[in-house]
């Protein structure tokens, strides 16, 4: 049941690089074809998690890990499921099967709000009195707290849900990142929830009980999270007496993780048509006559094509891409020790 509710508080943002931050709903909701991947980090002493104005976060001597995880943001309308949530605007997937509903508004309030999860496990909870995740504009200071309830069925059983929830722009500062690389102007947003459901009946009740706090670190130079630090605490509760469940994981950025390991060349490299269906070309100055060449992922990181490109001054190459199926994709490419990423939608 763990990290099915943390995504009230990891949702897409892009920072305004104002003295004060700012978010909008014009400007921070996630799109359609948006995909956040990241990469865990291995802890290295107190993981820091101070709040308020003008503070230090270093995580500069933590280690990149094995652990993974992808969100990609497609519209409701693309999912078949979302009619079960009615009034849902867009889908956040995620790599582990997890569909996540969510409503945008703006009236009477400019707001995003949580509709309903499907979970992987078979889960479905459905909050017929919504749950608010956002009210923009949002900035240092701000604060939401709501209440939501619904209804719940797991492996056949029905039963009812609620949940508290609190998200607050709970600190401002300096983010120290591994590869000696520091961000100013930094937003800390911290959100904590707790979900309480009720399953079946006597005596055969399963009740659970979910407790997770987030602290996520926007900057300007991403739409989402550079760095988020992530725990829960589910307790399920049956006939068999309680299992409980502790997790504790940090994150950061893929797109992080390539400008800390490499020199980028974004300005030369291009990609057309994209969004694309059976080709796309690809355009890339190279007058250091370095060997370059292409690797294409899919959201959840796995390498589905290399292309070795030559090293000619000008490279052009047309690559085939009528075998892979529709979606999101990132189109990596490098010469020599430069490498520079691409977003690649496939209709």
């Amino acid at each position: 049941m763990k990290k099915i509710y943390l995504f009230l508080f990891s949702f897409g943002i892009t920072l305004t690089s104002n003295a004060q931050l700012s978010l909008t709903q014009a400007a921070n909701e996630p799109t359609s074809g948006d995909v956040n991947n990241r990469t865990g980090l291995d802890s290295v002493g107190t993981v820091p998690k101070n709040t308020g104005a003008n503070q230090v976060w270093n995580f500069s001597a933590f280690a990149q890990s094995t652990l993974t995880s992808s969100k990609t943001y497609t519209t409701a309308a693309s999912v078949s499921s979302s009619t079960n949530f009615p009034g849902s605007t867009y889908v956040e997937q995620e790599a582990g099967g997890d569909d996540v509903f969510f409503k945008s508004t703006t009236t009477p309030t400019t707001q995003l709000e949580l509709l309903g999860i499907s979970n992987s496990n078979g889960a479905v909870f459905n909050f017929t009195n919504s749950l608010i995740s956002a009210i923009w504009p949002a900035t240092f200071g701000s604060n939401v707290s709501d209440v939501g309830s619904g209804t719940v069925t797991i492996a056949s059983m029905n039963g009812v849900v609620d949940a508290t929830v609190n998200t607050s722009g709970a600190g401002t500062g300096t983010l120290n990142l591994p590869g000696s690389q520091n961000l100013t102007n930094v937003l800390q947003i911290v959100g904590t929830t707790t979900l309480t459901a009720l399953i079946g009946t006597s005596p055969s009740t399963v009740s659970l009980v979910s407790r997770s706090t987030s602290y996520s670190y926007f900057h300007s130079s991403l739409k989402f999270p550079i760095l988020t630090v992530e725990y829960t605490n589910d307790v399920l509760t049956s006939a068999f007496g309680p299992t409980n469940t502790v997790s504790a994981e940090i994150f950061i950025n893929n797109l992080v993780l390539t400008g800390l390991n490499d020199k980028n060349f974004e300005a030369t490299f291009q990609i057309f048509p994209n969004p694309a269906k059976n080709y796309f070309d690809l355009n890339l100055s190279n007058p250091s006559n370095e060997n370059g060449s292409v690797l294409i992922t899919n959201a959840i990181g796995q390498v589905i094509r290399t292309i070795e490109l030559g090293n000619d001054s000008q490279l052009k190459k047309q690559i085939s891409i009528s075998d892979l199926q529709p979606g999101v994709y990132l189109v990596r490419t490098t010469l020599g020790n430069k490498t520079s990423t691409r977003k690649l939608i496939i209709e």
